[in-house]
This record gives structure tokens, C-alpha cells and sequence, in this order.
């Protein structure tokens, strides 16, 4: 089994088949130093830093009553992420003890992305708190590893630290300390609160881990089996199929309501010009007005019927902004209006979604009428 451990910000690689790890410059420089053993089985280590470990006390049936999803809210007050955006992970010790693990997703997708240009079998992704040897009772294990400081509390707590004294300053001083190769700044942090008797060195080595692709703590997310994955990957098609008909069908509705509506009131609108227009007409209806205008179009000097189809495709866009038109004028294929809204940058807002809808359309002067303003635009 092969080990890599992810250095943290601009560090360097390193890798170990078991014992003394190794530095590698840069990832090309590790390829290079790995390519013997291409193919092989491969556990990584990750900066421990990227995880939020806690651990609570809850009997074997409060564990199975909480679930999954039970577990996954423990996480929520201590992690500023949405949990929707974590993978958690919890594990059961006899007879009390449930240690939960959560950690970013995009931080997963990341490491494995770095990770795809490694020529290894990846099977486990582990925090690297985990390359320390596990305590006993009542011990905490200290360890500056290649530059690295991290700390194993128990067999599933630790971290790697940046500030020795800072986080002493918090430990539980009842244990005792098992410390290796500290700096001189580390080791007068940790003297200055352990006494000689709660201290001791030791002489760190890695060693393998016995099942690590088992590890309750591997954030690798596991491969399906063919069939399921063929299966359920035809399922997902169905299911988004369905969906997709479901939407399609019901934005139609939703936009063929929205648009009769406008229809309903372009109709009315157009109606009641027509009126102002030509208030000695009798009998004036929707379709009357389709029929007369346009006879009353052609026989107004340069007028012709591309004023009705001009006001039928202006008529929603009105409608759209709330602008009211006080008067009305066609002449020479040129629509002249003078338009009524709430403010200068509203005809503005206008006059620029006529134009990308393919209209030419200008806007003329502004006068300002109490809260309202009144502004020239001619379409054609």
C-alpha cells in the first residue's frame, strides 16, 4: 500500500510505503517519483484542517433513533456552511461515544480533482491527524511531522494546529502529553503548561492503518455497483424527463394565461382610445374596432394599416410598465405618443426594450407634471 499525504496552502508532497515519508517538490515531481508503482493501491491524507470533528454521548439507541439525518443536524451549530453543503460522516464507540465528521463537498471534489492526475488506485481519503499513532486513556499526542504540527486527541479527534499555545490554552490539562520533534517555540508553549510528569517524548514512526479503505472517517465517496449504478443512473433520466414535461407544461399555461390577460386589457385599452378618437362611432366593440380603424386609417392622408398591427405589438409592452398614452398620432409609418410614467429612467427603461424587440423608437422631451412625467417617443 502506498500513502500520500496533500501538503497544505504552497507546501510540498509527500509519500511513504509504510514507514519514513518522503518529499516530493511539486505533483509533477511526485509522478516522477511514484511512477514505479503506477496501478497500485493508494491511501491519501488531507490537511486535517478542512474537517469539523465533535463528539457527544448518546446510548446505542439514541444513535439509531437519530439517523443519518439526525446526525447530520448535530453538525449544523458548529459549522458556518450550510450542512446541505457538508458530508458527514458519524461513527459509534461502545458504550457511549459518537464521533461525527463533516466536510465541505466542494472541498472533497477538489482533492479528488488534484488527485486525478496521481497514476495510483485511490481508495481512502483520511484526514492526516489520523497518521499518528492512537493514545491511550487520559493522553494526547503531539507530533511536528516534516514541518507539520498535528494533534490526536483520541482514535477519532485530532487536528493539524498553527498556534501550539493557542490551542493549549483550551486542551484538557488533566492529560497527559506525548510529544515528538516540537520546535523550540512549541516545546517552551507546552512546558509552560504541562508539568514534567504530564510530558513525555517519544519517537514518531508511521505505520500502516489496518483497513483504511474501511475507516469510518474516509471521505472518498464510494463507487456503485455497475447494475445499481446503470440502474439508478436510468431512473434519474426518468424522473428529470418527467420533470422537465411537468415544467414545460406548466410554464405554457402560466405564460398563456399571463399573455390572454394582456390580450384582455390591450383590448379594452384600444377600445377606449378609440373612443377618444372617434367618440361619434355607435356600437364599438373589440372587432369593430379592427374593422373601422383601419377604414379610418386609410382615409387619413399617409396613413395605412401598419398603425393598427404597430399599436397591437405596443400595446403589451405599455401594459408592462405601467405608462398610460395621453395622446396619440400616426403619420408617415411614424407612431408619436406622449406617455405618462413614473419617471424619466421608466420611459428610458421603455424606449430600450423597444428597440432590442426590434422597434425604432426615440425618446423626445420629458416634462415633469407632479409626480409624474410625460415624455415624446415616436415608434416605428
Amino acid at each position: 500500500m502506498l500513502y500520500l499525504w496533500m501538503p497544505e496552502a504552497n507546501g510540498v508532497w509527500q509519500w511513504s510505503r509504510g514507514s519514513d515519508w518522503t518529499t516530493s517538490s511539486s505533483l509533477e515531481q511526485l509522478i516522477q517519483d511514484i511512477k514505479l508503482y503506477q496501478g497500485e493501491e493508494a491511501v491519501v491524507f488531507f490537511p486535517s484542517r478542512e474537517v469539523q470533528i465533535f463528539q457527544q454521548k448518546f446510548s446505542k439507541a439514541q444513535y439509531k433513533q437519530l439517523g443519518a439525518d439526525g446526525v447530520k443536524y448535530l453538525l449544523e451549530e458548529y459549522v458556518i456552511l450550510p450542512i446541505d453543503q457538508m458530508k458527514v460522516f458519524s461513527h459509534f464507540q461502545q458504550p457511549d461515544q459518537v464521533s461525527v465528521l463533516g466536510v465541505n463537498q466542494h472541498t472533497i471534489t477538489t482533492i479528488q480533482h488534484s488527485l486525478s492526475l496521481i497514476p495510483l488506485k485511490i481508495v481512502s481519503l483520511l484526514p492526516d491527524f489520523l497518521m499518528l499513532p492512537i493514545p491511550e486513556e487520559n493522553q494526547l499526542i503531539l507530533a511536528n511531522v516534516n514541518g507539520q504540527l498535528l494533534v490526536r486527541e483520541n482514535e477519532f479527534l485530532g487536528n493539524s494546529i498553527d498556534d501550539l499555545g493557542l490551542y493549549l490554552d483550551f486542551a484538557d490539562r488533566e492529560k497527559a502529553f506525548l510529544y515528538s520533534a516540537l520546535t523550540d517555540a512549541q516545546a517552551t508553549s507546552l512546558f509552560a503548561v504541562a508539568t514534567a510528569e504530564q510530558r513525555e517524548p517519544f519517537n514518531y514512526q508511521f505505520t500502516e492503518i489496518k483497513k483504511a479503505k474501511q475507516h469510518p472517517f474516509n471521505v472518498l465517496p464510494k463507487a456503485k455497483q455497475a447494475n445499481d449504478g446503470v440502474s439508478r443512473y436510468w431512473q434519474a433520466c426518468a424522473v428529470l424527463v418527467v420533470a422537465l414535461i411537468v415544467a414545460q407544461l406548466s410554464y405554457d399555461a402560466l405564460r398563456w394565461f399571463k399573455l390572454k390577460k394582456v390580450a384582455d386589457q390591450t383590448a379594452l385599452i384600444a377600445v377606449d382610445q378609440y373612443k377618444k378618437w372617434f367618440p361619434n362611432e355607435q356600437r364599438i366593440t373589440e372587432e369593430s374596432v379592427q374593422r373601422q380603424f383601419k377604414n379610418k386609417l386609410e382615409l387619413s392622408q399617409g396613413a395605412n394599416t401598419q398603425a393598427l398591427q404597430l399599436l397591437s405589438r405596443v400595446g403589451p409592452i405599455l401594459m408592462q410598465h405601467q405608462i398610460i398614452a395621453n395622446r396619440v398620432n400616426y403619420e408617415t409609418s411614424v407612431l408619436n405618443m406622449d406617455l405618462v410614467a413614473k419617471s424619466s429612467e421608466a420611459l428610458q427603461t421603455l424606449v430600450t426594450q423597444l428597440n432590442q424587440q426590434g422597434f425604432k423608437a426615440e425618446l423626445g422631451n420629458i416634462q415633469t407634471q407632479g409626480a409624474t412625467v410625460v415624455g415624446l417617443v415616436k415608434i416605428q
